[in-house]
């Protein structure tokens, strides 16, 4: 069976910075300006969406907002400061195996960067959490505040990654983030202007979100991972493995209120992963 889905791909030119976007009443027209933009049409053959078909099940039956705020209390605990007596910086939780998929979100607590207190990117964790149940990926998070392993060069967050591409054949790195909900876009895809990851599959996770109706999709808009520290340069110039830096809209990421844009989010990321091949 073939689906096919119109899809915009969005190539930005801004730098990793920290600015606060405010949208106006103008926002559709700057989002068409904004970037040139690329239209393709991509066919989509013997789609699997057997977990995102399960994520609907739990959708439906009124059960996926008690579940994420149960999944994120590991997190939340501590004033967002993560398990204080955990024995290591970072956990790994091992798949299934049935896709070489390993998410990594390096921000689910408070964590410094040069000395600075940042906050936690909420509910990460808990995606995180929710894409490994619906499709086997594996998975790696920090477990308490520390040292911000998307920024330091090295460390041992990022060795753990390591490890675990070479026991367990990982052949994709997604590395998830928050960003605030006056970002002009809805996800931003960082692969260091396309030197990180294949075409292909930016497409194809463009395309889908697309389809779920998340339409504000860009790719190194503002967030490129471009810096030597983030676990998706990293993952590329040291393991040879493709990476990209997913940046998510806080509108996406509101597991206890409103959750329906965070399911249609989680719909999209779980296809994606099903189908990286």
């Amino acid at each position: 069976m073939f689906i096919f889905l119109t899809m915009i791909l969005v190539a930005g030119c801004a730098g990793e910075t920290e600015e606060v976007v405010v949208e106006t009443e103008e926002e559709e027209q700057e989002v068409e300006d904004h970037n040139e933009e690329t239209e393709q049409d991509i066919i989509v053959e013997n789609f699997s969406n057997e977990g995102a078909d399960q994520l609907t099940e739990t959708f439906e039956a009124g059960e996926l907002r008690e579940k994420s705020i149960h999944l994120e209390e590991r997190f939340f605990q501590n004033g967002n400061s993560g398990d204080l007596e955990a024995d290591f910086p970072y956990e790994f939780l091992e798949g299934t195996g049935e896709v070489n998929v390993l998410i990594s979100t390096p921000h689910t607590t408070t964590h410094i960067r040069e000395q600075e207190v940042r906050p936690a990117e909420i509910y990460t964790g808990a995606m995180a959490l929710l894409i490994q149940e619906y499709t086997g990926a594996h998975i790696i998070y920090n477990t308490y505040e520390g040292e911000d392993a998307n920024h330091v060069l090295g460390g041992p967050y990022k060795e753990k990654i390591g490890d675990i591409i070479d026991q367990h054949e990982i052949e994709l790195v997604i590395d998830l983030h928050g960003a605030s909900r006056n970002r002009s876009f809805d996800v931003d895809i960082g692969t260091n202007y396309g030197e990180t990851v294949r075409d292909e599959w930016v497409a194809e996770l463009t395309a889908i979100l697309t389809h779920h109706e998340i339409l504000r999709v860009y790719e190194n808009d503002s967030f490129p991972a471009t810096h030597e520290g983030t676990v998706t340069q990293h993952t590329w110039s040291h393991y040879d493995t493709e990476a990209m830096q997913l940046e998510i809209n806080m509108d996406y990421r509101q597991a206890r209120h409103n959750n329906e844009p965070f399911y249609r989010l989680l719909q999209s990321l779980i296809t994606f992963v099903e189908n990286v091949d």
